[in-house]
């Protein structure tokens, strides 16, 4: 079973924020992120259930850098939907709780 692949606005934006955002810190790291998301885009194509959180929105965590891709599954379709890449990293100088 083949699946198209949307990528949405909003995802497209993240994914080129993120390639520059590792651009800055060393050049040819941005290109390793999208060698890894491409890589995960790939599996989505073949095999897109993993994990359902959020009600119908699925979540499949990047191995190599600290992002996860929202998506949502049209099966009648064949059609994954990409909706926004996220960054799992919490900066620890900011506290969230305030005592």
């Amino acid at each position: 079973m083949v699946f198209k692949v949307l990528i949405l606005k909003r995802a497209d934006l993240e994914i080129e924020e993120s390639f520059l955002y590792y651009e800055n810190i060393r050049k040819g790291l941005g290109e390793k992120f999208i060698l890894d998301y491409k890589d995960h885009l790939k599996t989505l194509y073949k095999f897109p259930f993993f994990e359902e959180k959020y009600n119908v929105v699925h979540t499949l965590p990047l191995k190599k850098f600290p992002y996860t891709i929202h998506f949502t599954i049209d099966e009648l379709e064949k059609i994954v939907s990409i909706h926004a890449i996220t960054s799992n990293h919490q900066d620890p100088n900011i506290t969230r709780i305030k005592l």
